[in-house]
C-alpha cells in the first residue's frame, strides 16, 4: 500500500482533484492519513493471515490457497477504492447529499461515506476473517478427522496384518497338526497293522506245532496236559459253554508257593510245553525269523546265527514271545480282532480311515479296563487303547484324559507306555467270605509289562451289530454294551457322560442303518434300533409274554431280563444273576413232585431262614442313621467277589481271584468247595445272602479243577480241589448241572418264579413292597442314592464309586407291577418232552417213481419237503401243518383230520444231473438244503468232478458248480441261520464257504449288463478258511456260527474241532476204539454225539471234547438226527424202528415201530414230527394223532389218506 500511495497514478491524481481548493487538499491529506491507519490495520490483519497460511502450509496446500484469494479480493478493494469515489453513482450520492449547502454538506458527506466506507471495508476484511478463521477451524477439524481416519486406517492395516500372519500362522499349524495327525494315523496303522501280523504269525506257529501241525513233536493222540480258559463266544441264549487253549497258563500254580513272593506277581510260563516242543527245520527257522523280524525290527540280520542257536534250545517259543510279544498276548479266539474286509464287500481302504465321530471311552472287560480313543469309521467301530485303569475306572479315569492333553499324550510317549502318574491305584474292599486288597505298588511294578502285552487297538465290524443297549456303569447310566450277531462276546464300553453315551451309541445305529438297510447285500438283521430305556421295558414286556405263553424257557427269559436290567458277562460288579432253585443237597435222588425239594422264591434269600431273619429284621428297625436310610441287609446278592468266588476254578477268573487277594489264593477253607455248603450258609450266615450265576445251569466245567491248581489245604488237612457236588448229582459236575437245568424248568419253578422276578427284577425291588417283602439293602446299591454326577467333591465321589462297585448293584427296575403267572404248560406244543407216547404213524407216502429206490434224503425248509432219492431223483413236496395259538388251540392248514401231512409236488420229479464218484457212499450227508435271499437250494456233493452244486428247488435245475477241493467232495454241512457252509473231501481237508449275501435283484441285473450266460452266485467261490490237520478222508462234518466252530469226523477215527470265525485248530478228540467215523451230531446246548458203523456204538462228548456217554445201537443206523429243542437224538435204521434217546445219557426216551420197511433217511420238524424214508422209496410221517377226532384211528383210515397224498 506505501508504493500504491506513492505511485505517480496515485499523485496525478490527487493533483487533479485539488486544482484551486487548498481545503480540499487539507481534507485529501487527512483522508490520506486514515487511509494509512486503515493501510496498517489490514497490513497486520494481513500479516497474520498470511502467518496463518504460512504455518498451516506445509499441512495443507488447500487452505494456502483460501488465504490467498482473500488477499487478493482485499487488494483489489483497495484499488478500486478511488475510481468508486469518482464513480456516477458515487457523485450522484454526494449532490443528493448536499442538497441546501453544496460545500459543507458536500464535505461532511464525503468524510461520513469516507468513513462508512472505511468502515464497511474494515467489517467485510473482519468478516472474511472470520470467514478464512471458521475455514481454517473447519480445514484444522478436517485435518485432525484426516489424521483420525489415518490413525484408523494405519491400525486397520496393522490388524488386517497381524490377521493375516495369524491367518498364515494359523493354518502353517493346521498343516503341521495335520501333517502330526497324519503321522499319528500312520503310526497308530502301522502299530495296528504289526499286531494283526504278529497275531497271524503267532497263529502260524501254533498251527504247524500243534498235536495235529506237521512240525509236532508228539502228534494226537499223546498224555500231554492241556490247559484250558474260558471263551466268550456265546450263543443266542447268551451262553458261554465253550473253553479254549490257554498258552499263557503258569505251571508255578499248580504246585504249592515255595516263597512269599512267588506268587506276589507271577508271569505266565511259556507257551512251549513239553508237548509243544518241536525241530524247525532250517529254512523253515529263517523264514519265521525274518518275519518276525519285520514286525518287531529289533535285530538286525547279522544276528540270524545267534537266534538260529536259540531256535535250537527246547524252547524255541520263547524266541517268539521276546520278540512279538509286545503286539499280542494269546489272541487265539479273540472276538475283537482287527477284521478283515467281507467276501461280498466292495468298500475301500478309504472307508476303515473316515471318521465320523470321535470321543473319550473305557474299553471294559473282565480282565482289565483300558482307557482310549474309541472312533466310528465308514464300517468299523475302533478303538484305541491308551493307557491301563486301575481301580474301578470311574470318573477319575476322564480327568486323566484332560490332564495329559487328550490326543497330544501320544506325541510325548508311546502307546504302549503306562505313565506312573496315569495308574489308578487299587483300593482295599472286602470280598465275599474274606478280604483282600489289591497291591498298587506290585501293579504297578509289572504295569510297563501288562500293557506292552494286550492288544491296543480294537475293531468291529458295524454290519455285525444286532444291538446297541445303553446301560449303567457304577450305577451310571454312561456305558453302552454292543451285541453282535456272529457269536462275538459283546463289547462293554463307559464314557464320560450319559449325554456322550447316547449320542454315540445314536450315531452307531443311525451309520448302521444308513449303510446296511434291510435287504442289502451286507444286512444281517435288518433295520436295528437304539435300546435305551424306553424300548428295553418293552422287550421286557414281549418277552414276558412270550414266557408266559411257554414260547421261551425259564432260562431264555431270565437271561433276557439279565440283559435288559443292564448285567453283563463284561462288568463282574453287575454279573447277570440267576436263584437257587432247589433246597435238597443231601438226598440221594431229587423228587420234584415235593415243594420241600426247592427253595421259597417268594422271599429272598436273607428271609428263608426264619431265625437268621429275626436278627436282619431288629437291626432293620432299630437302626437309626440321620444319613444312612434303614436296611436288612449289608451284603448284596450278586457282587464282584460273589462272581470269582464261585468261579474260582476257572481261567481268567482264577487270574481276578488272585488279585483280588493280593497275588495268591484265599484261604483254602474260605473258597468255593462244597454246594451243599454253600448254601447252607448262605441260609445261617448273616453276611452271606449271594444268589447264582448263569453258569450254575449250562457249564459243568467250572466246578472241575481241570488245570490242577494248588488251591491249598483246609483245616482238616484235605486238599481242595473239584467242587464237592450232592449225593443226587453221582459225582458227575454234568449231572449236577443237568439236574439243576431241569429243576429251573421244573414246574414248581415255572409256577413261581414270577415271585423271585418280583424281588429282583420287579416291583418287589424298591419302596413299600420291597420293605413289605424284607427286601431292602444297603442304599448305595441303588440307583439314584447319590447323585454321582452333580457331585463336586472329587475324593467323596471316588470313594463313593469304590463302594458301588465292590459291595454290589441292584439291577435296573424293570417291572413296576405284579408279574404275572406263567400259564398252564401245552404237552400237545412239545410232544417229546412232555407226552413222547402220543407221537404214533399217522401217514403212509408211497413212491411215485418206478422202479422205485430208497430215499437217501429227506430236508424240510418252510412249507416244503425235499426228498432225494438212491437214484439221484429230486422231488419237493408241500408239507401240511397247523399253527398252534395262544391257550393251545390250532388253526389247520389242510384238512381238518391230520394235524401234519404230506402234500402234492410243488414240481414234478426230476433227474439230477450230477454223475458220482466211483465208490462214494451216497447219502444224507452229501446234500443239505439252504435258504439265501428267500431262494431255496439243495446242496449236493459226490461228484466225479472233485466239485459240489448248488441247484435250485423253484426251478429244478443247477445254478451254481465249485471246484476247489483236490479230490471228490464227501460230505456237506451247513449252518442253521444258512450263512456258512463247509464242505469236506478226500483230499483230507475241510472247506468252509460264504453264502452269498447279495440281493436277488441286483445279482439278476448284474447278470442281465453281460454277455455270458446268467449265473446267480449263492456261494462266494473262493473258501473262506482252508482247514488242515486230518490223515484220512473226512466223512461227516458240522458248522456252527453260535458255537463259533467246525467239527470233522474222519474215516481215521478221530474229529478235530476247529474256530469257525478264525479257523483255528481248538482239540481233537478220538473214537474210544478208533473206528472209522461214520455220523456227527451236535446239540445247540454243546452235546457231540458220535457213531461208528464198524463197532454199532454211540458216544457223547462235551463241546469241550470231555466223554460223557456211550451206549450201544443194537443195529446198523442209516440215520441220526436231532430234536428241534436239541434234548433228543432221534435215530433209526434197518431194524425200521425209531428210536429216541435222550441227549443227556443217552438212554432210549422211546421206541415207535415202522412198517417192517428199513429205515434209510430221516427228518425231525420243528414241531417235533418225524419223516422216514424207507429203502423201498415210501415215506413215513409221524405225529401227534388229532384230538377232535377219534383217538382209535386205524392204519387204513392212513392208508386212505395217502392215496389222496393229503397224509
Amino acid at each position: 500500500m506505501p508504493s500504491f500511495t506513492s505511485s505517480p497514478m496515485y499523485c496525478a491524481s490527487i493533483a487533479e482533484s485539488t486544482q484551486g481548493d487548498p481545503f480540499r487538499v487539507e481534507s485529501i491529506d487527512e483522508d490520506i492519513q486514515s487511509l494509512n491507519t486503515s493501510h496498517a490495520i489490514f497490513h497486520v490483519f494481513t500479516y497474520l493471515l498470511t502467518s496463518i497460511a504460512e504455518s498451516t502450509q506445509s499441512q495443507l496446500r488447500v487452505i494456502h490457497s483460501g488465504l490467498s484469494r482473500l488477499t487478493k479480493i482485499s487488494s483489489h478493494l483497495i484499488l478500486h477504492m478511488p475510481s468508486f469515489t469518482s464513480s456516477p453513482m458515487y457523485c450522484a450520492s454526494i449532490a443528493e447529499s448536499t442538497q441546501g449547502d453544496p460545500f459543507r454538506d458536500n464535505l461532511m458527506f464525503w468524510k461520513n461515506n469516507k468513513e462508512i466506507g472505511l468502515v464497511k471495508l474494515i467489517a467485510v476484511a473482519v468478516d472474511e476473517a472470520k470467514s478464512v478463521v471458521s475455514i481454517n477451524g473447519d480445514r484444522i477439524k478436517q485435518l485432525q478427522e484426516l489424521h483420525a481416519k489415518l490413525d484408523e486406517h494405519l491400525l486397520t492395516e496393522k490388524n488386517h496384518q497381524k490377521a493375516f500372519e495369524d491367518d498364515i500362522q494359523c493354518n502353517m499349524n493346521a498343516v503341521l497338526s495335520s501333517d502330526d495327525n497324519r503321522k499319528t494315523a500312520l503310526q497308530l496303522a502301522l502299530e495296528e497293522e504289526q499286531q494283526v501280523v504278529a497275531d497271524k504269525w503267532l497263529h502260524i506257529y501254533r498251527a504247524l506245532i500243534d498235536e495235529r501241525g506237521p512240525w509236532s513233536s508228539l502228534p494226537f493222540p499223546n498224555s500231554v496236559a492241556t490247559h484250558w480258559k474260558l471263551d466268550k463266544t456265546e450263543d443266542s441264549w447268551r451262553r458261554r459253554p465253550k473253553l479254549k487253549r490257554n498258552y499263557k497258563f503258569d505251571e508255578r500254580l499248580c504246585h504249592p508257593p515255595t516263597t512269599k513272593m512267588s506268587n506276589r506277581i507271577t508271569q505266565p510260563t511259556s507257551e512251549s510245553s513239553a508237548g509243544m516242543r518241536t525241530n524247525f527245520p532250517e529254512q523253515m527257522k529263517q523264514f519265521i525269523l525274518k518275519g518276525v523280524r519285520g514286525i518287531t525290527d529289533e535285530k538286525s540280520l547279522d544276528s540270524l546265527d545267534d537266534d538260529l542257536a536259540m531256535m535250537n534250545e527246547p524252547d524255541p517259543h520263547i524266541f517268539l514271545e521276546n520278540h512279538g510279544s509286545e503286539f499280542v498276548k494269546d489272541h487265539s479266539g479273540d472276538v475283537d480282532s482287527v477284521p478283515e474286509k467281507e467276501p461280498s464287500s466292495g468298500s475301500t481302504d478309504s472307508d476303515f480311515f473316515e471318521v465320523h465321530l470321535s470321543t473319550l471311552a473305557v474299553f471294559i472287560t473282565p480282565k482289565r479296563k483300558l482307557a482310549g480313543h474309541l472312533a466310528i469309521m465308514q464300517n468299523v467301530l475302533h478303538f484305541s487303547g491308551e493307557f491301563l485303569v486301575e481301580g474301578t475306572g470311574g470318573s477319575s479315569v476322564f480327568r486323566n484324559f484332560n490332564d495329559t492333553g487328550n490326543l497330544d499324550s501320544r506325541k510325548s510317549e508311546p502307546l504302549g507306555s503306562i505313565p506312573k502318574q496315569k495308574s489308578h491305584k487299587g483300593l482295599t474292599f472286602d470280598s465275599t467270605r474274606g478280604k483282600g486288597s489289591i497291591d498298587s505298588e506290585d501293579l504297578d511294578v509289572s504295569a510297563q509289562h501288562k500293557c506292552n502285552k494286550i492288544k491296543l487297538h480294537r475293531r468291529w465290524n458295524l454290519s455285525t451289530i444286532k444291538a446297541v443297549h445303553w446301560t449303567r456303569y457304577l450305577l451310571q447310566y454312561t456305558a453302552l454294551e454292543i451285541f453282535f450277531n456272529d457269536s462275538k462276546a459283546p463289547v462293554f464300553l463307559n464314557f464320560m457322560s450319559q449325554k456322550d453315551a447316547k449320542h454315540f451309541g445314536t450315531t452307531i445305529i443311525s451309520l448302521r442303518n444308513e449303510l446296511y438297510p434291510k435287504g442289502s447285500s451286507k444286512d444281517k438283521t435288518g433295520h436295528i434300533t437304539f435300546i435305551d430305556r424306553r424300548i428295553a421295558l418293552e422287550m421286557a414286556e414281549n418277552a414276558r409274554e412270550r414266557w408266559r405263553r411257554r414260547e421261551i424257557s425259564n432260562f431264555e427269559y431270565l437271561m433276557t431280563l439279565n440283559t435288559l436290567s443292564g448285567r453283563s458277562y463284561n462288568d463282574l460288579t453287575q454279573y447277570p444273576i440267576f436263584p437257587w432253585v432247589l433246597a435238597d443237597y443231601s438226598s440221594e435222588k431229587l423228587d420234584f413232585n415235593k415243594s420241600s425239594t426247592f427253595r421259597d422264591l417268594s422271599k429272598p434269600v436273607g428271609a428263608l431262614d426264619s431265625k437268621r431273619f429275626e436278627g436282619f429284621e431288629e437291626r432293620y428297625h432299630s437302626f437309626s442313621d440321620p444319613d444312612i436310610p434303614s436296611f436288612y441287609y449289608g451284603s448284596h446278592y450278586s457282587s464282584m467277589g460273589i462272581v470269582l468266588y464261585y468261579l474260582l476254578r476257572l481261567e481268567p477268573f482264577t487270574a481276578l481271584h488272585r488279585n483280588l487277594q493280593g497275588g495268591k489264593f484265599d484261604h483254602a477253607d474260605r473258597l468255593f468247595q462244597c454246594i451243599d455248603g454253600t448254601y447252607r450258609n448262605c441260609l445261617s450266615n448273616t453276611s452271606d445272602v449271594k444268589e447264582l450265576i448263569p453258569e450254575f445251569f449250562y457249564m459243568p466245567e467250572f466246578l472241575v479243577n481241570s488245570n490242577r491248581y494248588h488251591l491249598g489245604v483246609k483245616q482238616d488237612g484235605e486238599p481242595l480241589g473239584d467242587v464237592v457236588l450232592p449225593p443226587w448229582a453221582k459225582g458227575s459236575s454234568e449231572e449236577f448241572i443237568y439236574r439243576n437245568r431241569e429243576a429251573l424248568e421244573s414246574e414248581y419253578v415255572s409256577s413261581n418264579l414270577h415271585h423271585w422276578i418280583d424281588l429282583v427284577f420287579g416291583y418287589k425291588q424298591r419302596g413299600k413292597p420291597a420293605v413289605e417283602a424284607a427286601n431292602i439293602f444297603y442304599y448305595l446299591t441303588y440307583e439314584g442314592a447319590v447323585d454321582l454326577e452333580n457331585m463336586d467333591d472329587m475324593l467323596q465321589k471316588s470313594a463313593i464309586e469304590d463302594q458301588i462297585a465292590n459291595f454290589g448293584q441292584t439291577p435296573i427296575q424293570i417291572f413296576r407291577k405284579r408279574h404275572p403267572r406263567r400259564g398252564p404248560p401245552i404237552p400237545i406244543a412239545h410232544p417229546l418232552y412232555f407226552a413222547p407216547a402220543s407221537i404214533t404213524l399217522t401217514s403212509i407216502v408211497s413212491s411215485a417213481t418206478s422202479p422205485s429206490s430208497a430215499i437217501v434224503f429227506i430236508g424240510l425248509l418252510d412249507s416244503n419237503v425235499v426228498l432225494v432219492s438212491q437214484g439221484l431223483t429230486l422231488s419237493v413236496k408241500l408239507w401240511l401243518t397247523t399253527q398252534l395259538q395262544a391257550g393251545g388251540n390250532f388253526t389247520f392248514s389242510g384238512s381238518q383230520e391230520p394235524f401234519f401231512g404230506i402234500g402234492p409236488d410243488v414240481f414234478s420229479p426230476r433227474k439230477l444231473c450230477t454223475p458220482l464218484a466211483e465208490n462214494i457212499e451216497f447219502g444224507k450227508q452229501c446234500m443239505v438244503t439252504m435258504q439265501v435271499l428267500n431262494e431255496n437250494y439243495l446242496i449236493s456233493c459226490g461228484n466225479w468232478e472233485n466239485s459240489f452244486q448248488v441247484i435250485s428247488l423253484n426251478e429244478g435245475r443247477i445254478v451254481q458248480s465249485i471246484r476247489q477241493h483236490k479230490d471228490v467232495v464227501s460230505c456237506i454241512a451247513v449252518s442253521s441261520d444258512g450263512s456258512m457252509l463247509a464242505t469236506g473231501s478226500y483230499d483230507t481237508t475241510v472247506m468252509v464257504w460264504h453264502a452269498y449275501r447279495g440281493r436277488h435283484a441286483e445279482r439278476r441285473s448284474r447278470a442281465m449288463q453281460t454277455d455270458f450266460p446268467r449265473k446267480d452266485h449263492v456261494i462266494i467261490e473262493s473258501p473262506f478258511h482252508i482247514l488242515c490237520g486230518h490223515d484220512d478222508i473226512i466223512t461227516c462234518l458240522f458248522i456252527s456260527a453260535e458255537l463259533d466252530v467246525v467239527i470233522s469226523g474222519s474215516k481215521d477215527g478221530t474229529c478235530i474241532f476247529h474256530t469257525l470265525r478264525e479257523g483255528r485248530y481248538a482239540q481233537s478228540i478220538q473214537h474210544p476204539s478208533g473206528s472209522p467215523l461214520s455220523k456227527l451230531v451236535v446239540s445247540p446246548h454243546g452235546r457231540l454225539v458220535i457213531y461208528a458203523e464198524s463197532d454199532l456204538s454211540l458216544h457223547m462228548y462235551s463241546i469241550n471234547g470231555k466223554h460223557v456217554a456211550s451206549s450201544e445201537s443194537n443195529g446198523r443206523l442209516n440215520c441220526i438226527e436231532l430234536s428241534s429243542c436239541g434234548d433228543f437224538l432221534v435215530c433209526a435204521g434197518d431194524q425200521g424202528q425209531i428210536i429216541v434217546r435222550s441227549m443227556h445219557s443217552l438212554d432210549v426216551v422211546r421206541k415207535y415201530e415202522g412198517i417192517g420197511k428199513i429205515i434209510t433217511s430221516l427228518a425231525v420238524t420243528p414241531e417235533e414230527c418225524f419223516l422216514a424214508g424207507t429203502k423201498d422209496g415210501s415215506l413215513l410221517v409221524y405225529s401227534i394223532e388229532n384230538p377232535l377226532t377219534r383217538r382209535g384211528s386205524s392204519l387204513s383210515r392212513n392208508n386212505k389218506s395217502k392215496n389222496t397224498a393229503t397224509g
